[in-house]
């Protein structure tokens, strides 16, 4: 991937970019980060790995969060492990035995704990814990979880340690279910739930993922199923019913059996229209993006949507 400096942005931050510290793996292997996209992502990130381009200006925060992992390296105590990568052997049916590989940042022997480092703005932080057994940074602590025990390491207990890059002092003191603090740590027992009918259960999913790509790999980019709404960070789907005839919606419902309740209730004449939400990650955080024909008619619709408004 090619790193552009297009604002002119200092050469010691630019330089700071163009270390890639994640490494590119062959068919062969997958990471656990990589495995928690969507299926076209990862096949059209490899396979246009050289073509793809992304500005240092929007790299910042990655920067920000390698910082932190350079500055808590190196300090961890004889009974831990830290910035290790652990990889394990998925069978993954015809496709014979794949790795999954990941990089943990912190394993303490004595406690059995997993701690992964995150850094992340306090909104992002309150959310996560919110939908925490759904977030996506439970569900990779759950794979580093599997793969830990999997290579020989007991894990009873997981956590975040959280760095919330926009704290502010002033803010705790006027709102106590504020953050109290700029770290704080988001911990689960996982010793309790995370057993091997679970772990079954994740290593198939594993395998359903890794199966699916080497699936389609070697397909062209229009066929290849597009990522989930989960996947493309999905926000605000409605279901509007509507009245014939009426141009505005009758109602706006967050989900479609809401919606369908409600048709049921009115007269005949009223129907129902799905409106996609905003897919957050294709729009600011993907960066294959552009090879993408979902992005592609994802954006056609918007403009579409903005020409309607405005003629």
């Amino acid at each position: 991937m090619k790193i552009t400096n297009k604002y002119n942005l200092p050469e010691p931050y630019y330089k700071s970019c163009l270390r890639d510290n994640h490494p590119r793996f062959g068919w062969d292997t997958f990471s656990v980060t990589e495995l928690a996209k969507g299926t076209k992502e990862i096949i059209l990130t490899r396979r246009h790995w050289n073509e793809l381009e992304q500005d240092c200006a929007d790299m910042v925060w990655a920067v920000f969060g390698t910082a932190v992992h350079n500055i808590m390296e190196g300090h961890d105590s004889e009974d831990e492990l830290a910035e290790q990568r652990v990889w394990v052997d998925i069978d993954c049916g015809e496709f014979g035995k794949r790795r999954v590989s990941g990089g943990f940042d912190l394993y303490n022997a004595t406690t059995k704990t997993i701690t992964d480092y995150k850094t992340a703005g306090v909104f992002s932080y309150k959310m996560k814990l919110e939908e925490w057994l759904d977030s996506s940074w439970a569900q990779q602590l759950r794979v580093y979880w599997f793969i830990l025990e999997k290579a020989g390491f007991p894990v009873e207990h997981v956590k975040n340690t959280v760095f919330l890059k926009d704290w502010s002092k002033t803010q705790a003191k006027r709102d106590r279910s504020y953050p109290q603090k700029p770290i704080v740590e988001i911990e689960w027992d996982f010793g309790k739930v995370m057993r091997s009918d679970v772990a079954a259960e994740l290593e198939a999913d594993l395998a359903r993922k890794i199966i699916e790509v080497l699936q389609y790999k070697d397909t062209p980019e229009e066929q290849i199923p597009f990522c989930s709404a989960e996947e493309r960070w999905e926000r605000g789907e409605k279901w509007a019913v509507m009245k014939k005839g009426r141009k505005s919606a009758v109602k706006l419902h967050t989900s479609e059996f809401s919606a369908e309740q409600h048709l049921a209730s009115l007269p005949a004449g009223h129907y129902i229209d799905h409106r996609p939400g905003v897919s957050v990650k294709c729009e600011d955080y993907c960066n294959c993006a552009e090879k993408c024909s979902f992005y592609r008619e994802y954006i056609a619709s918007l403009n579409e949507e903005k020409e309607a408004v405005n003629g």
